[in-house]
């Protein structure tokens, strides 16, 4: 990885994520970006669990998905997550591309925002948890 702030796994797409014409179906992206998030959050050192021990949720308000080319059954992807903004929300990029040729399959970004509980309160910047955590991981 080049960057601190991304992550990426790699999988071969299961028979379960197809449609009839053995395609990744619509969606099953979403799912793909979600395992990318919660492992880049796991790196940075503020999972979702963490997040609700400092009284934060973070629901995606925003969820965007460009399909490029197909992706079919029992290809070997690469789903990469990079941490784009957060300071005032999270938005994170995604880049799904094929493992042998490099190929860009599909891109995405989703945008999630601070929300106190259990007030429900909506936050118009990160909380200072998150700030810190990003800004310990730049500076290791």
């Amino acid at each position: 990885m080049h960057n601190s702030l991304e992550t990426y796994f790699d999988m071969e797409v299961a028979f379960f994520d197809v449609d009839s014409y053995r395609i990744v179906w619509h969606g099953n992206y979403p799912k793909y970006f979600e395992i990318a998030r919660c492992q880049l959050l796991e790196k940075i050192g503020y999972s979702y669990q963490k997040m609700e021990e400092s009284r934060y949720f973070f629901p995606v308000i925003d969820l965007q998905c460009r399909y490029v080319k197909p992706i079919i059954f029992k290809q070997k992807i690469r789903v990469k997550a990079t941490l784009k903004n957060w300071q005032h929300k999270l938005d994170i990029d995604y880049l799904i591309t094929d493992l042998s040729s490099g190929d860009k399959l599909t891109k995405g970004r989703t945008t999630q925002v601070a929300v106190l509980m259990p007030d429900q309160i909506t936050q118009f910047q990160s909380p200072v948890e998150l700030i810190d955590a990003v800004e310990k991981l730049l500076r290791s």
